[in-house]
């Protein structure tokens, strides 16, 4: 007789959830443009550990947690629909009462994600500006696990080497060994315990049209902007559900206001809005609200139209010439978004719809340098910006709950 199950797993980290990869990245405000004619070069550098994020419930939990539960024969027995009775039947036959535990499940996750944001600008007029940004995430990521036996299962095993079914005890020890290879496998999915890997973003196309305002009142800005679907398909073989964009065409506007007073504070307020074109992609669906892992398969699955939002205070006060000390708090939200489709159940559907949306509170400091006041007074070679910076989630769904740290070069031509 042969033994083909597995035991259930939870999620490893992000599958099913792109959106669960959502950083709180930030990237200080300024009210203003390139004068006509002037370039700006710019590069941004986030970098965060990937030990923990914010759930669906929105608890902050480990990844490691995943991976930490206990098995009982009972459990054994459901999740092999072909051969459960069998392995009840084998279970009882050998004295085993399926309420007893199994053993245990125990591991460890850990990763980091670090980012480069490229940003090229250049000045239209001296109140309109052009920008294009396109981000690039390198993940890396470490896993481990391993099942320990129950005192139960080491004394099954022992009854059946001695009742000459040495070949079945074998294959029962094979088959808790290698329990989490065999749930990704039945689950379509492949899981590799050392990731290194970078992925491609959306490219995005801003416009900054500075508004006329009176000298010593509030400076103002609308930022139209397009996103570019360029970021790098996803893998739905890939357990961790990795990827750095939608892949979808967007459109958006953003407004910020800056106003300054007691000569060195400056208080920055922005909103921001982008709502995200209609597409067909694949898709892992859940086929149960207990379902972590998406084990139905989509490759073709509608994904409606849907709208992201982020508003921003920030607090700013500089020192004489050079440095600059920030402080501010970032809102980040996604709104759920209707997942469709005729190959799989429609309740596969609404769950994966359901757990589409993420959000989260941030709060950040930073300190930066700055030329360019020396530079106009002809004290330095060239004007330039250099910040670095950290971002701490406070709340949050389907995020990233780990401090970011950021740090952003700029040079102006």
């Amino acid at each position: 007789m042969r033994l083909s199950w597995w035991l259930a797993v939870l999620l490893l980290g992000w599958a099913g959830s792109a959106e669960a990869q959502v950083l709180s990245t930030y990237v200080r405000e300024q009210v203003g443009t390139l004068p006509k004619g002037r370039f700006l070069v710019s590069m941004v550098n986030v970098t965060a550990s990937l030990d923990s994020m914010y759930g669906r419930n929105g608890q902050k939990q480990s990844l490691s947690s995943n991976l930490n539960q206990g098995v009982s024969f009972q459990k054994i027995t459901e999740e092999d629909s072909v051969r459960g009775n069998q392995l009840s039947g084998l279970f009882l036959s050998n004295g085993v009462s399926l309420s007893d535990s199994a053993g245990t499940l125990s591991g460890t996750i850990s990763g980091s994600v670090s980012g480069k944001i490229p940003v090229l600008g250049y000045g239209l007029t001296d109140d309109t500006g052009i920008y294009l940004s396109i981000p690039v995430l390198n993940f890396r990521i470490s896993s481990r696990y391993r099942f320990t036996p129950s005192s139960a299962t080491s004394g099954l095993v022992s009854q059946l080497q001695a009742s000459d079914q040495s070949s079945v005890a074998s294959e029962f020890n094979t088959a808790l060994a290698n329990s989490l290879e065999s749930k990704l496998t039945r689950a379509g999915l492949t899981w590799n315990p050392e990731v290194n890997r970078d992925y491609l973003g959306d490219a995005q196309i801003t416009v900054l049209r500075m508004i006329p305002s009176d000298p010593g009142s509030w400076k103002r800005s609308l930022q139209p902007h397009v996103i570019l679907p360029t970021s790098t398909t996803a893998d739905l073989r890939d357990l961790y559900g990795l990827r750095a964009g939608d892949r979808r065409f967007g459109f958006g506007m953003k407004f910020a206001a800056e106003k300054e007073f007691l000569s060195r504070f400056k208080f920055n307020v922005g909103l921001s809005g982008t709502y995200l074109f209609n597409s067909t992609q694949g898709r892992r669906l859940p086929k149960d609200s207990a379902d972590s892992l998406g084990e139905l398969v989509d490759p073709a699955a509608r994904i409606g139209g849907g709208a992201r939002f982020q508003g921003q205070t920030q607090l700013r006060y500089t020192f004489p010439r050079w440095v600059g000390v920030n402080m501010g708090m970032v809102y980040q939200r996604r709104l759920q978004e209707k997942i469709s489709g005729g190959l799989q159940p429609a309740e596969a559907y609404a769950l994966a719809s359901g757990r589409s949306s993420f959000q989260l509170l941030s709060g950040y400091a930073s300190v930066d340098l700055n030329s360019i006041q020396s530079f106009l007074e002809g004290g330095f070679l060239f004007p330039a910006q250099a910040e670095l910076g950290v971002g701490l989630p406070l709340a949050g769904q389907n995020a990233v709950a780990e401090p970011v740290v950021e740090l952003q070069g700029t040079m102006f031509f």
